[in-house]
């Protein structure tokens, strides 16, 4: 983490000045994962709110927080806390007040990269392109509203909350207006971009990096993620409590105790919590399970089939698209049923290692270099005909 800007950062002869502008560093989940790896393919340094404390920060990346005491100090810092899955009002609504203006350095770059929904609040000069890399849409204000709003029916409350959602969604489609080129993460997301913002979106899928591999098929289904509830690993533990396949689930979260009861009592479910070498688990499965609800792209598939994995997976989000049905995995139905039927049905002979892990091309980190950079360029290119 840096204080000060690199000199260095994003000043190629010939290419443009690009610098990342991600909303906030709460830790190192999925958004902040992109924005490193954007950073270095484009040789760029990232502007950011805060960083919060703990939070690991590569050496080869500089990272420039400009609000960092306000969030980690007092007297404001308990209150802006980072909290249920970002949803502290007074945190959200902080940062997308500080985006706008940002960092007064951030008018030297020709081109800004806004990785996560909140950095599209920035301002930009006349003259600077904005690429806009949202992850998806806010979905507390759009897909999973009525699933939000749900949990708070009660007298007043919901009027306040749905006046509050209103007005968030106001504001999320007045700063589309500042946005050159939308760019999503699957095809998932293009489509929520086009039904919700009325925009069309360029497809550059994350990359997938670890050391993916095959080493043969010890006997057991293997699930990981975060354990929270809209990863769904309850249901998978519940579907495998009357079958006879083994199952290992890895992961840490809120929902580990009622995982633990779940498979208490269940020879073949074991839990193991975080798993610093995931790829060494995966690479001696016999497939891996995946569950989420309406996943935006799904890390998780797309390196289960890096390694060569089949992949059985939810149908729904982006695990549709990932799954294709005898060649990368099968898929299944969000209930235990659909699931226990499609773990029963499943034979790890009618799949091809060789075969998924050409499918997986596409997360190839490669792909993403060439991808990123020719977005940004055209980007810039569109800018000089402009000027010109």
């Amino acid at each position: 983490m840096s204080e000060d800007r690199d000199e260095g950062a994003g000043t190629n002869p010939g290419s443009p000045r690009v610098a990342i502008l991600h909303d906030r560093f709460p830790g190192i989940g999925g958004g902040e994962a992109f924005a490193i790896e954007a950073a270095r393919v484009l040789d760029a340094p990232i502007y950011t709110a805060y960083v919060a404390e703990g939070t690991e920060i590569p050496e080869d990346v500089t990272v420039i927080p400009f609000r960092q005491s306000k969030y980690t100090a007092l007297p404001f810092g308990p209150f802006l806390e980072w909290k249920n899955e970002g949803m502290n009002p007074f945190e959200t609504l902080n940062v997308a007040l500080d985006m706008t203006d940002a960092h007064p350095e951030l008018g030297e770059y020709d081109v800004i990269l806004e990785s996560a929904p909140l950095s599209k609040y920035y301002v930009p000069d006349v003259d600077q392109r904005i690429v806009h890399y949202p992850h998806s849409p806010p979905r507390w204000l759009y897909d999973l509203y009525r699933d939000r709003l749900a949990s708070f029916r009660r007298p007043g409350v919901e009027a306040v909350i749905k006046g509050y959602a209103k007005l968030w969604r106001a504001l999320d489609k007045e700063a589309n207006d500042y946005v050159d080129r939308f760019v999503a993460n699957s095809e998932l997301v293009r489509d929520r971009i086009r039904r919700y913002y009325d925009e069309d979106a360029t497809v550059v899928y994350p990359p997938v990096t670890g050391d993916w591999r095959n080493e043969g098929d010890e006997g057991y289904f293997l699930t990981w993620s975060r354990l929270a509830p809209e990863k769904r690993i309850d249901l998978i533990a519940k579907a495998f409590t009357r079958l006879d396949e083994r199952l290992v689930i890895a992961g840490d979260g809120q929902q580990r105790e009622a995982i633990e009861r779940i498979a208490a009592g269940h020879d073949n479910i074991e839990v193991r919590g975080y798993v610093e070498d995931i790829e060494t688990l995966v690479a001696r499965c016999r497939a891996v399970v995946y569950a989420p609800k309406q996943e935006d792209f799904g890390l998780v598939g797309a390196e289960a089939m890096s390694a060569g994995k089949p992949l059985v997976g939810v149908n729904e989000g982006f695990t549709t698209y990932q799954v294709e049905p005898g060649v990368t995995g099968l898929r299944f139905e969000p209930t235990v049923g659909s699931l226990r039927e499609t773990v029963r049905a499943f034979d790890s002979r009618d799949f091809d290692s060789r075969e998924i892990r050409e499918v997986a091309e596409r997360y190839r980190y490669e792909r993403f270099e060439r991808d990123l950079r020719e977005v940004v360029e055209e980007a810039n290119t569109a800018n000089e005909g402009e000027n010109g």
